[in-house]
C-alpha cells in the first residue's frame, strides 16, 4: 500500500472512530463538529529547514448544533525553518468558521496550538476560545490528527500536502 492510500485508510478509520463519539464533555456543550482539515505546503517539505507558506483548508460537519450542522475554515501562514520534523508546530493562531447556512454569523476562534508524536501519528491540540461570532465567548477545543509523514518523501522529493481529522467542541 503507497503511502498515499495508506493516509486515506488512516484517515477514513479516525473519522469512523470519530463519528461514534459521544462528547466527554459536559451537558453544556453548544456545539460538537466532526473535522477534515488538509494542510498544503508553498513547496515540498523535506529533512532541510527552509521558510514555507502553509494553507489549511478545513470542513466541519455532523455538527450537532442544527443551525451551524456544517462549515468550513481557511487558514494561512509562512512559517521559517520548517522541516518533515518541525511539520506542527506550537503558537498561538485564529480560525474564522464559517457556517454553511448564510444565517448564522461566522464564529471567530482564537487558539494556543500543541502538537505531540504518539505512535505514528501526530497529534495537534489547538485550545482557545470563541471570540467573536456564533458561540462567542465560549471556550472551544479542536483536536486533529495525522499520519506522521513519509520519511522517504521527506528524505527525497518532500511532501506538499497532509490530511488530519479530528472533532471541534465549543462550550467544553
Amino acid at each position: 500500500m503507497n503511502a498515499s492510500k495508506a493516509a486515506a485508510a488512516a484517515c477514513l478509520a479516525v473519522t469512523a472512530t470519530l463519528s461514534g463519539m459521544t462528547s466527554t464533555a459536559h451537558a453544556a456543550d453548544e456545539q460538537v463538529c466532526l473535522v477534515n482539515e488538509v494542510v498544503a505546503f508553498s513547496e515540498p517539505v523535506t529533512n532541510t529547514p527552509k521558510t514555507v507558506g502553509v494553507t489549511v483548508k478545513g470542513q466541519l460537519f455532523n455538527c450537532t448544533n442544527g443551525a451551524a450542522a456544517t462549515g468550513s475554515y481557511t487558514e494561512t501562514a509562512t512559517l521559517p525553518n520548517y522541516t518533515c520534523t518541525a511539520l506542527f508546530y506550537q503558537g498561538a493562531g485564529t480560525r474564522v468558521f464559517t457556517w454553511t447556512d448564510p444565517a448564522v454569523t461566522p464564529s471567530t476562534y482564537s487558539y494556543n496550538r500543541t502538537s505531540s508524536r504518539v505512535g505514528a501519528n501526530i497529534v495537534i491540540v489547538l485550545l482557545g476560545s470563541i471570540n467573536h461570532g456564533t458561540f462567542a465567548t465560549e471556550p472551544a477545543k479542536m483536536q486533529l490528527t495525522a499520519l506522521n509523514p513519509d520519511p522517504i518523501s521527506c528524505a527525497t522529493t518532500g511532501v506538499s500536502q497532509l490530511s488530519l481529522v479530528g472533532a471541534l467542541t465549543v462550550g467544553l
